[in-house]
């Protein structure tokens, strides 16, 4: 009923502007010309407006990048830090010292791998390979190691062999965590490199002193 009575009255209203169009146009033309010059521009306005407010409520909100990469990231990170707690859970029950102690050294580096990669999270594809399979790998050898030295079977080089195995992990846990600086130092390279040819362009240091502040760099890496 109410929508009804709506309809009629909006009907009702366009006629009476209609009406009122065509007395102002018999009586003042000039007015009306005025009017209906103003009426189309509202009416263009007013549909404008609506087609905007159907095109945008029909739009998805898109995901945000940002808030896609956070997510994985914090994943991925959360899977290492589940598996250096678990390679920690399993070296303090190892009763052999060295092993035990390259344990603790790999867990250390492995750490400083993580926390880099939270600050730093546009490396994480860099070392999937890290995350996903070193890490799990080491802790199931560790597991294993401490059933067989728990089980107390004697087994030929068993310990010479896991520590000779995680030496070789150490080094390469060093040289992965080392990896992620080397964007840094070769971004630190050419910045200091551009800085010292902009100050020899402008006249603030001359060819000796750009040569001697090579020699210092070389030098000191």
């Amino acid at each position: 009923m109410k929508d009804t009575s709506s309809g009629a009255l909006g009907i009702l209203g366009m006629a009476g502007a209609v009406i009122l169009f065509l007395v102002l146009r018999k009586f003042f033309p000039t007015l009306s010309t005025i009017l209906l010059v103003v009426f189309g521009i509202i009416l263009l306005l007013i549909i404008l407006l609506v087609i905007l407010v159907i095109y945008f409520s029909r739009q998805k909100p898109k995901e945000k990048e940002g808030s896609r990469i956070t997510e994985d990231t914090e994943a991925v990170l959360a899977r290492g830090r589940s598996n250096l707690m678990e390679i920690r859970r399993l070296q303090v029950q190892i009763r052999n010292q060295q092993i035990r102690t390259l344990s603790e050294e790999i867990c250390r580096v492995a750490d400083k791998i993580l926390r880099t990669l939270k600050s730093q999270p546009e490396d994480i594809p860099g070392v999937r390979q890290f995350l996903n399979y070193y890490l799990p790998t080491l802790g199931n050898i560790l597991l294993k190691y401490e059933r067989v030295e728990k089980s107390g079977i004697p087994t030929d080089n068993m310990e010479e062999n896991v520590i000779d195995c995680l030496e070789k992990i150490k080094n390469a846990m060093d040289r992965q965590y080392a990896n992620l600086f080397n964007n840094d130092i070769l971004d630190l390279s050419v910045e200091m490199e551009v800085l010292t040819q902009a100050c020899k362009r402008d006249g603030l240091l001359t060819d000796e002193d750009v040569q001697g502040t090579k020699e210092g760099v070389k030098l000191t890496l």
